[in-house]
């Protein structure tokens, strides 16, 4: 860390989250299913195509279009750094989803409850993740509108978290590691978000 370095209350409340998770993981393994039965859907369940449907809205196939659609907004009104900010954060951020990902090489939960297919390792949660971090970036990016976007990145994140859950196809854990990590970065990102451009009005 550099000199005079001091994380971030986004920062330090993504590391308590980010332990917890690998707590559940790694010392309540049992805690961490019992958790898991208890929002994991049934498989008749008239609900599933919605939620297979809703947690789509947490995956990089959209959440990578919709942040490249709000940064050429933005460098199309002139704000190039800040859009140049908003790309970074979201690709690099999933790369450390992904790196973690390989690193932990955590399973994931029985096949037999998975209500959706998945291949990929289970820790941390990217859907969780990059939900979280792109809705995080962007009410850092419009000040002005923090009041509606602050309460959207909330139930957005929280959604596509439990969705995970509904369908069997992460561990709470991964959930929790997911949001984290998202918080981290999000608050390693802030430390370089460019000002806001100065508009100068025409009289």
């Amino acid at each position: 860390m550099p000199r005079g370095f001091r994380p971030s209350p986004l920062m330090l409340s993504g590391l308590i989250l980010m332990i917890a998770g690998l707590a559940l993981w790694r010392l309540a393994p049992e805690l961490d299913l019992t958790l898991l039965a208890l929002f994991r859907l049934d498989s008749m369940s008239p609900a599933v195509p919605a939620i297979r449907g809703l947690t789509m809205l947490g995956g990089l196939s959209l959440l990578a279009p919709f942040a490249l659609v709000v940064a050429a907004g933005l460098a199309l009104h002139g704000d190039q750094r800040r859009a140049l900010w908003l790309v970074l954060t979201v690709a690099t951020g999933r790369l450390a989803v992904e790196t973690a990902k390989f690193m932990c090489a955590r399973g994931r939960p029985p096949l037999a409850g998975r209500l959706d297919d998945v291949s990929s390792p289970s820790f941390p949660s990217a859907h969780a993740a990059g939900t979280l971090l792109v809705w995080l970036a962007l009410a850092m990016l419009f000040d002005r509108q923090r009041r509606f976007l602050l309460p959207t990145t909330v139930a957005m994140a929280a959604a596509i978290g439990w969705t995970r859950l509904a369908l069997g196809v992460h561990w709470p854990g991964d959930v929790l590691a997911g949001f984290g990590l998202a918080l981290v970065w999000a608050g390693l990102a802030e430390r370089w978000l460019p000002p806001a451009p100065v508009r100068i009005s025409r009289v």
